[in-house]
């Protein structure tokens, strides 16, 4: 049985992986993961009889939801089966696959929530329906509507009826995640443990931006917070929306010394809410330039033709920035300027 506090890390070690089996994800030995003071290492497998039968579980970047006919509810695996497969096969879903049949898991619900023992996940299904709208962006109304006597579970998504497999690809994984979730949280807890708004536990999703519009990655974090709020969820992402969402203490940056492989990480204390896109993106994800090649040229040469002086030279150089610059940029009207300038002076 664990005790509350203790210290573990769960994994398998370096050198665990063929290199030449990589892509069929091939395991040549079960090496424990690092050793640290304080801090005992535990095998995937070994999860069932160290950790109380805790697993986290991963959510790969492949969340899209194929068609494929239902014929009715399918039995789930028993508990200590779930708790088996998520430990020692849930790695697997990094790589594409996908931990559970979204569209089977609504059917079975369908048919589970109205019995009489299906309290938990009847309170789940009532949770998710409910929360479904808050995860999506604006004005879009994403909801669950019914499911078709053809098992065929209907959404709305801005006004219009759609089939899970014709929500968009942010819809659909987004409605991946919590599915997951949802499922993982019932799957592997025993009976009265099983309410989402209660489950503990960590969730690694990778890329969570994936397929979502910049302003839905600016909600999704509180979104995710909201429905399960005592998960800890730790995901990777590229997109400085997400980042700037991110709370004090919850964003750890990836940074490689010089001429090293070792990777330091340690969470920064700094709230980047208030930064703009292209701060967050050259000093935090170290991009190194943010401009268009075509208009730092361009602003290359407006400037050499200033220093020639050149009126008719920097009028065709401003005219071609201004077909690749947004039109309130602060370095066209400086240029503006000072064309404006070199032509009252030869005027003079």
């Amino acid at each position: 049985m664990m005790v509350l506090g203790e210290k573990k890390r769960v994994g398998i070690g370096g050198n665990s992986i063929d290199p030449r089996g990589y892509r069929r994800h091939s395991i040549r030995a079960w090496n424990h993961p690092d050793r640290e003071m304080g801090r005992e290492s535990v095998l995937l497998h070994e999860t069932d009889k160290k950790l109380d039968g805790f697993c986290p579980l991963f959510i790969g970047a492949e969340r899209s939801i194929k068609y494929h006919q239902i014929d009715g509810m399918t039995r789930e695996l028993g508990l200590a089966q779930q708790r088996q497969k998520y430990s020692s096969n849930g790695t697997q879903s990094l790589y594409g696959v996908n931990p559970i049949d979204i569209k089977q898991w609504f059917i079975n619900r369908y048919f589970m929530i109205d019995k009489e023992w299906a309290t938990e996940e009847r309170e789940n299904w009532k949770r998710l329906i409910e929360k479904l709208p808050a995860l999506a962006p604006f004005n879009s109304n994403f909801s669950y509507i019914r499911t078709e006597k053809d098992f065929e579970p209907i959404f709305s998504i801005y006004g219009e009826e759609c089939y899970m497999e014709e929500l968009s690809a942010g819809f659909q994984a987004v409605l991946s995640i919590v599915a997951n979730i949802f499922q993982w949280v019932e799957a592997t807890r025993s009976a009265g443990e099983r309410l989402a708004a209660n489950a503990t536990g960590s969730v690694l999703v990778d890329e969570l931006d994936l397929h979502l519009h910049p302003e839905w990655q600016f909600t999704l974090r509180d979104g995710l917070e909201s429905l399960f709020p005592n998960i800890q969820f730790i995901v990777t992402t590229h997109s400085p929306h997400l980042l700037s969402s991110a709370k004090e203490n919850e964003v750890i940056i990836m940074n490689r010394e010089a001429g090293t492989s070792e990777l330091t990480l340690k969470p920064t204390a700094k709230r980047f809410s208030g930064w703009s896109t292209d701060h967050i993106l050259s000093e935090v994800m170290g991009v190194v330039s943010l401009e268009n090649k075509d208009y730092e040229i361009l602003i290359s040469e407006s400037f050499d033709k200033i220093q020639e002086g050149s009126i008719e030279g920097l009028k065709n150089a401003i005219f071609r920035l201004s077909e690749v610059a947004h039109p309130s940029d602060s370095i066209l009207t400086v240029l503006n300027t000072r064309y404006a300038s070199m032509v009252a002076l030869s005027n003079d």
